[in-house]
């Protein structure tokens, strides 16, 4: 399963959002940095920090941002969260998940974009344990499907028969899905 395309992190007006590990998001006009739009506190180990963002498919009007990133509080675990864009600054973060605690400092995943059903995917690493790829009781190792809220989409292919989290699973077995893209059509 996969979604049939996906949205970059550049507004119709040819704005673009730059995500750096350390993490800070930034907004570039024609290839130049314009302001920093949110800082967070991650922990930027390996391969750990700001790994990812997503503009929603209705950003022109609600301003809505989606990052996945590697949150230092209550532990260490990756995150995914919404903020909303007023000016050049993030605000109000509303988290969408937290993802397991995290033990290596490298297959985190990060991949985040929408699809063209208006849903969110997320690539999530296995944490350097190969076993949870394949586990049908962890998100460790898969590439998530969820709805722009948060919620779990009703015709997620595991929803009847995963609980918890594994029910927004869309896809198992999966290494480290650090980017993904689809080709449209």
């Amino acid at each position: 399963h996969a979604p049939e395309t996906w949205t970059p992190p550049v507004i119709s007006d040819g704005r673009l959002f730059i995500a750096e590990q350390g993490g800070t998001l930034k907004l570039a006009v024609n290839g130049s940095v314009q302001a920093t739009v949110l800082t967070l506190t991650v922990d930027a180990q390996g391969e750990r920090g700001l790994l990812g963002v997503a503009l929603h498919p209705s950003f022109d009007t609600n301003g809505f941002i989606y990052v996945y990133y590697t949150a230092t509080t209550p532990t260490t675990h990756n995150r995914i969260s919404r903020f909303t864009l007023i000016g050049t600054t993030a605000i109000n973060e509303t988290v969408i998940m937290d993802l397991p605690t995290l033990g290596a400092t490298n297959h985190n995943g990060g991949a985040i974009h929408f699809g063209v059903d208006g849903k969110l995917y997320v690539g999530v690493g296995d944490n350097t344990v190969g076993s949870n790829a394949q586990s049908d009781t962890t998100v460790l190792g898969k590439l998530l499907r969820l709805n722009d809220d948060g919620t779990v989409p009703a015709d997620n292919p595991f929803v009847g028969t995963r609980s918890g989290q594994a029910r927004y699973v869309w896809a198992d077995g999966l290494r480290n899905p650090f980017t993904f893209a689809v080709q449209p059509g």
